[in-house]
């Protein structure tokens, strides 16, 4: 597939996307766009707000406390299909932008006459507002679904005025293409140092003798390295488990500084990268050993070196000729465990930060568990043949890596039986569990804090995975969906995300943590009652959320306060008075190992369903009268009929059982209805 029949593929997603939602064409393409963007690791949970003025615009934001960085997003339609953006609209984009988040740090955009205070932009902009001082780098992105010139992006500058660094992106056609052939395992970098960059790197080989890789020490110049992340980027740097970290937090001052004050001493003062590749291809000469060319080549270590020596091929304050970067290359050998191997390396060669815990706990039981259950678990249709599943990925680009090993009839009957919008992640469960055990200020904390959470509970629970446990978590995941797109057609700015975490936690709070899930996977969709509550609570929960402190006072920092256990407790007691749930929500009985009641279990749910209000009521006056029962099945009889007349059904099979044994005993006493 070329880039022409991705993109004619994209927008007809697109297309259906908006038929089948009724949702605007330009958010959902920019929705679209970013979600390859979140697959990359570049940017984290990006919110669409489209607003629109003379020279201010915005598509949407991204706040990240973690990285302390804010991301604003402005999307750019192309005129046709992958058709070419002109600089002038790229640069255009890129000052709506700047103006937008000048407006909103001095306040003048409040006082536009065309925006009112209960506009969603109004809480973006008090959002932007509250990052001063708490951010690094301002990130600007243009998106379009047409095609740019790399010329058109500035370098990045160290503002005087904000205090901070301001770095300007693209995303097009172009990189999201690139972006999904990463995810599918297409996209491979094969470097020809002669051909494409004029040189080749004189190195030394590792005689240890080690079966499974083969090592180099080389050193790279600082130019032939700027240039191949020019045009590789992501991909180069795929394996590279702290790439986009690096990318997110705060320039390294020192490496720029080196860079430009003494570039001669980089060598010595930097430790340089860390890489892996497939296959390598060597020339001697003069009884020294080059490199020409490599196969497959990742920076598994190292990628901040790289972007900073990348982002001075602008500066003319820079003279990267005098910039050498010391360079291992582990050329695997074991390709049956090539990936593992590359996974290992990546980790050491990492030691020295953190590493997600979310890269690498894909193997842990629980996951492979889940992962086993949604590939043998169909969704139910009815009475007709089930035709799909929900697709859980174990392993970040799993469902792609698979879909790209197939064509053809396979490819499209994979995409039929695990849709893409049926894909869940590792922190998508543990975002849904967090919030339905009423613990919203967890996943308010951030995707990764909140999994290190939820890992720990996991580890220390130990849950046996049935096929009962699997189809509640994809039940609390149809939940969270009904939430997010409920709170997003409100269009009330800011916070959507933190507005999901705590209606959730509303939901199950109101239920007792006893909700039907049963029943939402059954029908895959959450009963009319609990969209009924979810309405009633978005202006509650909005209003907690930006309205309220804990001191009583306006929140200048609703981001903040949602994290805190406090704002939970004191939610609870706004939502205590509202109507809970009845029983004809509850969760039914299952068996004791978690599995659905069977045929014959339910149809004698059936069967005491069946009885008319009538008769229950005539059995309880008959008991009554007649002295018979015992007062707990005369008054059970009574409630059995206010039930039947209500339409409610079987709360489990224990009272269905106990029913019909009234029923039973009353007949051997006499009665005959």
């Amino acid at each position: 597939m070329d880039i022409r029949d991705f993109a004619k593929e994209f927008i007809d997603n697109v297309n259906t996307t908006v038929e089948m939602n009724g949702t605007d064409f330009d958010e959902e393409l920019a929705s679209s766009i970013i979600e390859y963007m979140e697959d990359s690791g570049e940017v984290s949970a990006p919110q669409i707000c489209t607003y629109q003025k003379t020279r201010t615009r915005i598509t949407a934001y991204d706040y990240n406390d973690e990285t302390e960085s804010l991301d604003l997003f402005y999307l750019i339609k192309a005129d046709t299909l992958v058709g070419k953006v002109n600089n002038n609209k790229i640069q255009q984009g890129f000052n709506y932008l700047m103006s937008f988040y000048r407006e909103a740090m001095d306040g003048s955009l409040f006082k536009n006459a065309s925006v009112q205070p209960t506009d969603e932009i109004v809480e973006v902009a008090k959002l932007v507002q509250s990052t001063k001082g708490n951010i690094n780098s301002l990130r600007i992105y243009v998106i379009t679904d047409g095609l740019t010139d790399p010329s058109a992006v500035p370098s990045a500058v160290e503002s005087d005025d904000f205090g901070l660094i301001i770095e300007y992106n693209v995303w097009d056609m172009q990189r999201v293409f690139q972006q999904h052939n990463i995810l599918s395992g297409k996209e491979k970098v094969e470097i020809d140092f002669p051909t494409n960059y004029n040189t080749e790197l004189q190195c030394l080989k590792m005689n240890e003798g080690n079966p499974y890789v083969d090592a180099y020490l080389a050193i790279i110049p600082g130019i032939t390295l700027a240039k191949i992340y020019k045009q590789y980027q992501q991909v180069l740097l795929e394996k590279n488990v702290r790439t986009f970290l690096q990318f997110k937090g705060k320039v390294n001052k020192g490496i720029r500084n080196t860079l430009r004050e003494e570039p001669d001493m980089f060598f010595s003062y930097n430790n340089g990268i860390s890489t892996t590749a497939s296959e390598i291809e060597l020339k001697e000469e003069d009884s020294n050993l080059y490199i020409t060319r490599l196969y497959d080549w990742q920076i598994v270590n190292g990628g901040q070196t790289t972007a900073s020596i990348a982002a001075s091929l602008r500066d003319s304050s820079v003279d990267l000729t005098k910039v050498f970067v010391p360079m291992k290359i582990s050329v695997i050998r074991d390709t049956e465990n090539a990936d593992d191997l590359v996974k290992k390396i990546s980790t050491y060669a990492n030691s020295q930060t953190s590493i997600k815990n979310s890269d690498f706990s894909a193997n842990e039981p629980y996951l492979v568990d889940m992962e086993k259950f949604s590939r043998s678990e169909w969704v139910p249709n009815g009475n007709n043949k089930p035709v799909c599943k929900w697709y859980f990925e174990r392993t970040r680009g799993q469902y792609l890596d698979q879909l790209a090993q197939l064509s053809g009839y396979n490819e499209r009957s994979f995409k039929i039986e695990y849709p893409k919008k049926q894909k869940i992640t590792k922190t998508d469960i543990a975002k849904y569990e967090s919030a339905w055990n009423q613990r919203p200020f967890d996943v308010c904390r951030g995707a990764e804090k909140n999994y290190k959470i939820f890992e720990a509970d996991i580890k220390r629970e130990n849950p046996v995975i049935t096929a009962a446990y699997y189809q509640h978590m994809i039940a609390k995941a149809i939940l969270f969906d009904t939430i997010d797109a409920m709170v997003k057609s409100k269009k009330l700015g800011g916070y959507k995300a933190n507005m999901n975490a705590y209606i959730m936690a509303s939901i199950s709070f109101l239920s007792n943590k006893n909700l039907d899930l049963s029943y939402i996977w059954q029908n895959q969709r959450v009963q009319q009652e609990v969209t009924d509550k979810i309405e009633e609570l978005i202006p509650v929960v909005w209003t907690h959320i930006v309205g309220s402190t804990v001191t009583g006072s306006q929140s200048s920092n609703a981001g903040e306060w949602t994290k805190k256990p406090e704002c939970w407790n004191r939610l609870k007691l706004k939502i205590g008075d509202l109507d809970h749930f009845g029983s004809n929500l509850m969760q039914e009985e299952t068996n004791d190992d978690g599995s659905y009641l069977n045929e014959a279990q339910q149809s004698r749910i059936k069967e005491a369903e069946e009885i008319e209000p009538n008769y229950w009521f005539n059995l309880a006056n008959w008991a009554k009268t007649r002295d018979l029962l015992t007062p707990m099945e005369r008054k059970a009889a009574f409630n059995f009929g206010t039930m039947a007349s209500r339409g409610r059904k079987m709360k489990s099979l224990k009272q269905a059982l106990f029913a019909l044994k009234i029923v039973e005993k009353a007949k051997d006493k006499g009665f005959e209805g």
